[in-house]
């Protein structure tokens, strides 16, 4: 989606390292590197051997400690790609950097082995007032510091901070908090590492997230407003070492610490059988796994209690090595268990589980609907500037588990579960990259190359897009389109009413989806969950019949109604599903695995979670998860481990549908064979609830591409009032498909130069045609059906981030005729 098509398009721009600066004692084991770009942490040696490390990760590079952002700039900013000039001075490594109205200068200075200070002052060189401020979840911020990475070996940290004294660790994803934090960082008790940053002032916010680059930390600053010649200097002390070194150096720090020291030498885990029945006897073992074995033997204590039975066993356990008991207990809907490991008198770990069982009755219906989506990441030229739905097909990201990327395994692995059904949306943009390996394409990544319709990758790709039609002529999956190329078309009915383009889009998109999959398709996926009342009856012109929307945005906010149901859109036809935005984000951010057994685990969760839903709502019939196909895979710590994960949820889904507890079923048939619960009209926004993530949270940024989009709209209505909706109306009307798609113009990721490029050629496309126009008198037609872009030779416009820009590059063999593949892709079938 938008952060597989904005983020990784840095990586094609990011050069080799440069060399790197260190600081340090000669005669000491200890030492720092700086990478003058950005600044940023490179290593830091603990007797000789380096602690950090970083992924890839896309524009930023690799995801290094201590990268800062001025949080107006697009992401990942100049503070962290700029390239600092660099000089030491004894332990202290100093560096410059001069933007366009600023002077930063930066300095690390080594204390001892485990800690450095860190200072970063920003100076106004320029005439106005210097202005970072954005507006993001409510919280009105300026400037970040992020520690990022991982600690030793990938996989194992967490996110730690502390806040009012109090010591926070958790593995989230994508969560901004409000918090003013006093230290914030990684720790991975596993590998007995720790990373703190302390700021010398509190944050306003915070930001956890994880990807397959590692694990981040970001504390957010008040806005930075700085007038000509002032200057402002973040101070932060910084500590890198083992956990024991903090007992020294920040003693109230390790106090706080020690708990979670200790609840995490002896680890207890649960393991029972999958869903179990009301009234069946099942086995519940426990085990006892030492991080830091000890030649004893120490005491396990285990008490269940179901309901009014309850009773307590004590085992002795071998703690030198991995120990387990299994105790057989008849389930009931709710059992509390409790273990406790006791040495020497002392309890050493402790753990407590719920164990469920659930009444059979009517099966649950369960729609899982997957949003498979990439931008079409082409310049006027015809050149792919983003060719991730190509890569994320053919490329092997999941080994050593899978072969192929992300969208062939989401085909692949569902023909090995045929009882399963699901949902996908194959957004347009995306089939139409796969139907250019009929013919040829070249790109960018990770080199420029080109590949022949005879290519090993096209023949991965060609593949992928037959086992996505194999499995929906067999039932075994349903298939959404949509708009061709992803518009918020909620918020261009609210605030614009271009009812006229987003009729031509959604009609381009049907017929992509028709020529590339042989497919008619019922439902639709809204880009962004973007919904207004206002597109009903465009839905309802093109013969659409279903769509999912969220049930904490669309639904609860106006009405106390259950999403577990299907409605009825006020007085359409269409009908909707409210995906369950808990579980969905459950599953899709929270998948920081560092194993086999911690991805089964998280697995049988959300089937649990999906089968708790009748304890609070006796009534459901329908749960529906909604969530990325791709990113949540690609962008984990561990691709290969995620998608063994998603092959864990087939299989205990397949365990609760064999026990006739759900029964899953494709969007189509949820709406064949339910009854409208009531009628609703949703609320007109997002999947975010708000559309301010594409429109207000990178103002600087986002308003001036709307107001050229505005701009170049109405220079399209002039033409077609003057010249009729003719051929040229009709490429006008694709070009400003291609700049409104909203992976352009989401906050963090923003690609302004794509956006400026199709409206700068859409702009010529006009007025070339309305000098035509003017010269010859043409009576004005009034043809509205969407035909083909002609095969033109494609317009080489800009692609800079001014509105006006600079000239694109040209593009390669075989990628020139990619735009008017669209004569074939798109032909209205008469």
């Amino acid at each position: 989606m938008r952060t597989a098509s904005a983020i990784l398009l840095g990586v094609l721009l990011i050069a080799a390292v440069l060399p790197s600066v260190s600081a340090g004692s000669p005669s000491s084991d200890y030492s720092a590197e700086i990478t003058p770009t950005g600044f940023r942490l490179l290593s830091w040696a603990v007797n000789g051997t380096n602690v950090i490390g970083a992924g890839d990760r896309g524009a930023l590079g690799e995801s290094l400690p201590l990268w800062d952002w001025l949080l107006n700039e697009p992401w990942p900013g100049s503070l962290a790609t700029g390239e600092y000039k660099l000089r030491e001075d004894g332990d202290t490594i100093i560096g410059t950097l001069r933007t366009e109205s600023l002077l930063v200068e930066k300095t690390f200075r080594i204390i001892d082995s485990s800690r450095a200070f860190l200072n970063v002052t920003l100076t106004n060189t320029g005439d106005s007032t210097f202005r970072s401020l954005v507006n993001w979840d409510s919280y009105s911020l300026g400037y970040a510091m992020a520690w990022a990475g991982y600690l030793g070996k990938p996989g194992g940290e967490q996110e730690i901070w502390m806040e009012n004294g109090q010591l926070h660790i958790e593995e989230k994803n994508w969560v901004r908090l409000g918090a003013k934090v006093e230290a914030f960082g990684l720790v991975d008790f596993d590998e007995d590492l720790i990373a703190l940053v302390f700021p010398g002032e509190k944050s306003t916010a915070l930001w956890l997230e994880s990807g397959s680059w590692g694990v981040e930390t970001r504390a957010e600053f008040p806005p930075l407003i700085l007038e000509p010649g002032e200057s402002k200097t973040y101070v932060f002390e910084v500590f890198v070492g083992y956990i024991e070194e903090l007992k020294e150096a920040y003693p109230a720090v390790y106090e706080k610490l020690e708990p979670f020291i200790k609840r995490n030498r002896f680890e207890i885990t649960f393991d029972s059988q999958a869903f179990p029945v009301v009234g069946e006897i099942t086995n519940l073992t426990v085990r006892v796994t030492p991080r830091e074995p000890l030649d004893k033997t120490g005491r396990l204590s285990v008490s269940v209690a179901c309901g009014e039975r309850a009773f307590e066993r004590t085992y002795p356990v071998d703690l030198s090595k991995e120990s387990k008991v299994t105790l057989q207990i008849t389930a009931e809907k709710s059992c509390r268990i409790k273990a406790e490991l006791e040495l020497e008198g002392e309890i050493i770990a402790g753990a407590s589980t719920t164990m469920r069982a659930f009444e059979k009755e009517e099966p649950l219906k369960v729609v899982f609907v997957w949003h498979h989506h990439q931008s079409s990441g082409v310049w006027p030229n015809g050149t792919l500037h983003g060719p991730w739905a190509l890569v994320h097909t053919y490329e092997d990201e999941l080994e050593p588990y899978y072969n192929g990327g992300a969208y062939y395994f989401h085909a692949w692995i569902l023909q090995k579960y045929p009882e399963i059904k699901m949902t996908y949306h194959l957004s347009p943009s995306l089939l139409w990259q796969w139907n250019l390996t009929n013919t040829g394409w070249c790109q960018s990544y990770p080199s420029y190359q080109c590949f022949t319709p005879e290519s090993p990758e096209a023949e991965r790709v060609r593949e992928t897009v037959n086992m996505y039609r194999a499995l929906h002529s067999r039932g075994q999956i349903d298939i959404l389109t949509s708009y061709f190329a992803h518009p918020i078309s909620g918020y261009i009915a609210e605030k614009y009413g271009w009812f006229d383009l987003l009729d031509y889009e959604l009609s381009l998109g049907q017929n992509t989806t028709r020529e590339v999959l042989g497919i008619d398709a019922r439902g639709m996926w809204l880009p962004e969950m973007a919904f207004s009342p206002k597109l009903l009856p465009l839905i309802e012109g093109h013969g659409i019949e279903y769509t999912v929307l969220d049930d904490r945005c669309h639904l609860r906010v106006l009405y106390p109604y259950s999403p577990y149901h299907l409605y009825a859109i006020g007085n359409s036809s269409i009908r909707v599903l409210f995906r369950d935005h808990t579980i969905s984000d459950d599953f899709a951010f929270n998948n920081n695995f560092r194993s086999e057994e911690e991805a089964r685990e998280k697995a049988r969760k959300i089937v649990e979670e999906i089968l708790r839903i009748r304890e609070g709502d006796p009534s459901a019939e329908v749960v529906t998860i909604g969530a990325d196909g791709e990113n949540w895979i690609i962008f984990s710590p561990n691709p290969g481990l995620t998608a063994k994960y998603f092959e864990y949820l087939l299989q205990y889904l397949g365990e609760a549908q064999e026990k006739g507890l759900i029964e899953t079923v494709t969007l189509e048939e949820a709406v064949s064979e339910l009854k409208p619960y009531k009628n609703v009209t949703p609320l007109a926004t997002s999947w975010l609830c708000s559309w301010d993530k594409w429109t207000r949270e990178k103002r600087s940024v986002q308003e001036p591409m709307w107001r050229r989009d505005e701009e170049v709209y109405n220079l399209t209505q002039t033409y077609a009032k003057k010249c009729g909706r003719d051929e040229t109306y009709k490429k006008a009307l694709y070009g400003l498909a291609q700049a409104l798609d909203s992976d352009f113009y989401w906050a963090e990721f923003s690609y302004p130069p794509h956006v400026y490029a199709w409206l700068n050629w859409t702009e010529n496309v006009v007025e070339d045609g309305l000098e035509r126009c003017s010269s010859t008198n043409v009576t004005p037609t009034t043809t509205t059906s969407p035909q083909v872009i002609n095969g033109t030779t494609p317009i080489t416009q800009t692609q800079s981030t001014s509105e006006k820009g600079q000239e694109s590059p040209t593009c390669g063999v075989g990628i020139l005729p990619a735009l008017s593949l669209l004569v074939l892709l798109l032909r209205r079938r008469e």
